[in-house]
């Protein structure tokens, strides 16, 4: 008798083990699966909140579309009094943008584009990148300069003078990060670590945005809602290029995008 609850007893833990590892294979399983459709969800949410506009289905136009498609939204920006962000990949410049002209410009050393943006249709492309992106939220480990009030000068040549003028402020790590009303993250990052305070910052940088991304994908398992993926674009280039750049933005600018 007591031999025979044994078992039952060792029978029942069995099952229960079974149990849990299944319900731990069905919860992969389900994040597996929600993490890969929430790219096919991003584009969708796109989808739905563009006008739909007439492209050509011909692979040798695809660039030269493109390229209208950046003339289009550097156009749209042409007769606005105040400052924007230019991301030329083709070029691999990043540059400042005022009343028609580019007045300040860097070379990006690195690029690297999300899957989602590389294989966008050329529709879609058209519709996204065809206008200026505007900018919700601003963050950056350096600050603005508080000297300058971030107005549009009277004529490039002084917004030039106040972008290259030499930084008088103790050197900091350049690390920024800009997020587009349509959910585009852009992480724009200083090329070298030089110092121990500059690979302190990347490493928080870095573990910052990999936490954001897992209480997001973590919130959307918890509450059954799809996860709201984020399509990146990081860039790197001189730090105080970089930092000129940033301080002589407003605190949400427009960014212009191209690329092939």
């Amino acid at each position: 008798m007591e031999a025979q609850e044994k078992n039952l007893s060792k029978s029942g833990k069995t099952i229960f083990l079974y149990i849990a590892l299944a319900m731990i294979l069905i919860i992969i399983i389900f994040g597996l699966v929600k993490y890969a459709m929430a790219p096919v969800n991003k584009l969708a949410e796109w989808k739905k909140n563009q006008e739909t506009i007439a492209v050509y289905n011909d692979a040798k136009l695809d660039s030269i579309q493109r390229l209208i498609a950046y003339r289009d939204a550097l156009l749209s920006l042409s007769k606005k009094d105040s400052i924007h962000l230019i991301i030329n990949v083709p070029d691999s410049t990043l540059g400042l943008f005022i009343n028609g002209v580019v007045i300040y410009n860097v070379k990006m050393t690195s690029m690297k584009l999300d899957p989602m943006l590389r294989k966008l249709p050329q529709g879609m492309y058209i519709q996204t990148f065809s206008k200026p992106l505007s900018v919700t939220l601003s963050e950056a480990s350096i600050i603005k300069e508080p000297i300058i009030e971030k107005i549009a000068p009277k004529n490039p040549e002084e917004l030039l003078t106040s972008v290259t003028t030499p930084d008088t402020l103790v050197h900091q790590p350049v690390f920024i990060k800009l997020i587009t009303d349509n959910g585009i993250h852009f992480l724009i990052t200083q090329d070298e670590d030089l110092t121990s305070v500059d690979k302190k910052a990347n490493r928080s940088f870095w573990s910052g945005r990999r936490m954001e991304r897992t209480k997001s994908f973590l919130t959307a398992m918890v509450n059954f809602q799809p996860y709201e993926y984020q399509p990146s674009v990081i860039l790197e280039a001189n730090d105080k290029a970089l930092t000129a750049i940033y301080r002589a933005l407003p605190e949400q600018p427009k960014v212009v995008v191209y690329y092939e």
